[in-house]
């Protein structure tokens, strides 16, 4: 199980590691998985319990935008830099606390659209001070960064 685990991390992250990055304004650019990233103040200081993160993220109009949710486990892993430590971030972020932030599952709809699943267990905080994750905890607060898929655009 520990075996299938490892590969299916080094997948994923061998996925996203080649991840190009641009940064616009208050928000980066994911190019190759066509996601904007909120990039702020506000993503480095909003620390909130998971229902309100949600409904932060739902409610943000940035950049002329209110598209914006929670990112899933994957889309919020793909930003790590395992090379560098507290955050372990790409540094094209300017914006990171180092500290837990909130991801969760979706159900994707058949025009692509996300639909938040607040029961589901498949809630994870990734942790930017080390990069490692933490499963079901729901507890406590924890940072937000927002996203959005750019393919209405």
């Amino acid at each position: 199980m520990k075996r299938i685990l490892f590969i299916s991390i080094l997948i994923i992250l061998d996925l996203f590691a080649k991840s190009e990055f641009i940064r616009d304004d208050q928000t980066v650019i994911d190019k190759k998985l066509n996601l904007q990233w909120q990039d702020n103040k506000q993503s480095q200081e909003t620390k909130l319990f998971l229902e309100d993160s949600i409904n932060h993220c739902n409610s943000l109009a940035l950049q002329d935008k209110k598209d914006w949710r929670l990112p899933t486990y994957e889309e919020l892993l793909s930003l790590g830099d395992y090379e560098v430590y507290k955050p372990t971030i790409n540094d094209i972020f300017k914006y990171t606390a180092s500290g837990h932030y909130w991801t969760i599952l979706y159900k994707t709809t058949q025009l692509g659209e996300h639909i938040t699943l607040k029961d589901s267990t498949e809630v994870k905080r990734i942790y930017f001070s080390d990069g490692f994750s933490y499963d079901n905890d729901r507890t406590g607060k924890a940072y937000v960064r927002c996203v959005r898929n750019m393919i209405k655009d």
